[in-house]
């Protein structure tokens, strides 16, 4: 919001989706099978880039949205954690290290 950026539109409101993102995993799969059909074998972009020993979009994606951050005053250290967390991916070349939310929160 503070820069401006209008979500684009999807089934469910933008507002919602903190709230849904902060539920216990298995709460969290119950209601995203209700919003969207993902085949139980897709993976991301980012995570064959991993798998192949390939460099990321992360600095694209997660950067930007850092910079965002940034210029704005606002923190987000889950953000860079996430961000560094790749980073690290890369560089070791051994794939996806398959962390839980709770592995990458540092819980």
């Amino acid at each position: 919001r503070a820069a401006g950026i209008k979500p684009v539109a999807t089934t469910m409101p933008p507002w919602l989706m903190p709230h849904l993102l902060r539920m216990p995993d298995r709460l969290f799969g119950l209601v995203l099978q209700c919003v969207m059909k993902i085949d139980a074998n897709a993976r991301s972009s980012m995570w064959e880039d991993l798998q192949r020993g390939r460099s990321t979009e992360i600095d694209h994606l997660q950067g930007v949205l850092l910079q965002l951050a940034q210029r704005y005053g606002i923190a987000a250290p889950l953000m860079q954690r996430v961000a560094a967390m790749v980073k690290i991916a890369e560089g070791e070349q051994r794939g996806s290290p398959a962390l839980s939310a709770q592995q990458i929160r540092g819980v």
